[in-house]
């Protein structure tokens, strides 16, 4: 079984309403001409959504148990933040819901929108936390690096601001790291990476879930399985990129040739180098919307670039080619859905 039908039947097992064959059927809707000719595409659209998310309710509110809540003292987020404002407020609340007994540290990496900064010091002068001001953008790799120096608890989570964290996403995460001295990275199922993390429905989805859909879902996949919760891979996707905070100064953190795209990758390929295990935790999930945030400021052909040279880079330090297929394949034409 390939890694990606794995986790894509683990999925549709937890959801429990479709089978695989009604997902491949609704997928191919848009491809049938008397669908087409019957309905307008944004009705297709929406029927799809709303039976991709049956049984996830969009108005139920999840209390996290308390071992998964204690399980987030184990961490210090960090969360770069370069404007973006109405995304920022969405993850920093469901921080401040699913991540009470951590460690914060925000880093506004040269945000220029006043309600960028009202948010900032919103949540943080109500939660006590910690608050790094950069004047002028330094990029993701910078604002990462400034704020791992003032973390102090035993595993980081480099967190992007587009993202919604779940009660169940810690307790897996510190569970793996625990499970072997030799796991060093680590990271969640999402709804959007350029690896096998993103889960196809929770993708499709992304920006239709609300809050609410996203824990019903994160919850149904704490479900025991017969597949592994554990699997090793390559690289781990950099939206929520858990570690050893001892590995991040052995390592002395991100490669300065890289300053956004593809730094998680690198470092992954030096910890591997290490001896030290990257691995997916299948039964931890945090959404990740996609491209929200410095994405939106460098624009797709700039991120494509960026991709490229990237891989090359990696080619020429490393000797490596760690993408399947392009690294641009994940700019797919879904990132240009609006949020419902």
């Amino acid at each position: 079984m390939s890694v990606r039908k794995g986790s894509q039947e683990r999925f549709t097992q937890s959801v429990g309403a479709l089978s695989e064959g009604w997902v491949q059927v609704l997928a191919g809707w848009s491809h049938i001409r008397l669908v087409r000719a019957v309905l307008p595409q944004a009705a297709i659209e929406s029927v799809k959504l709303r039976v991709l998310s049956h049984g996830l309710p969009r108005n139920k509110v999840f209390k996290q148990p308390a071992v998964h809540k204690q399980a987030s003292a184990s961490m210090s987020i960090i969360v770069p933040i370069h404007d973006s404002p109405l995304v920022t407020k969405r993850c920093l609340a469901s921080l401040e819901r699913d991540a009470t007994k951590s460690e914060i540290v925000l880093v506004d990496d040269g945000s220029r929108m006043a309600e960028t900064a009202s948010i900032i010091r919103e949540f943080s002068s109500r939660n006590g936390w910690n608050v790094i001001w950069n004047a002028d953008a330094q990029g993701h790799s910078a604002a990462c690096v400034a704020g791992a120096r003032v973390a102090s608890r035993p595993y980081l989570c480099l967190l992007n601001s587009d993202t919604v964290v779940t009660p169940w996403c810690w307790l897996p995460i510190e569970q793996a790291f625990e499970s072997s001295p030799t796991i060093a990275i680590a990271g969640p199922c999402t709804s959007h990476a350029g690896n096998q993390q993103a889960l196809e429905i929770a993708e499709y989805c992304r920006f239709y879930w609300n809050d609410s859909q996203i824990c019903a879902m994160a919850e149904r996949l704490t479900v025991t399985s017969a597949l592994p919760d554990i699997l090793d891979l390559p690289w781990i996707s950099g939206f929520a990129f858990f570690l050893r905070r001892s590995l991040w100064e052995e390592l002395g953190g991100f490669d300065r040739n890289l300053p956004d795209y593809g730094n998680e990758v690198e470092l992954c390929k030096r910890a591997a180098n290490l001896g030290y295990r990257t691995v997916w935790v299948r039964n931890s999930y945090i959404h990740h919307l996609g491209g929200q945030s410095y994405g939106k400021t460098i624009g797709d052909s700039e991120i494509i670039i960026r991709k490229q040279t990237t891989a090359q880079y990696l080619q020429q330090k490393h000797n490596w080619e760690p993408f399947n297929s392009s690294p641009t394949s994940d700019l797919s034409a879904r990132e240009k859905r609006t949020q419902n």
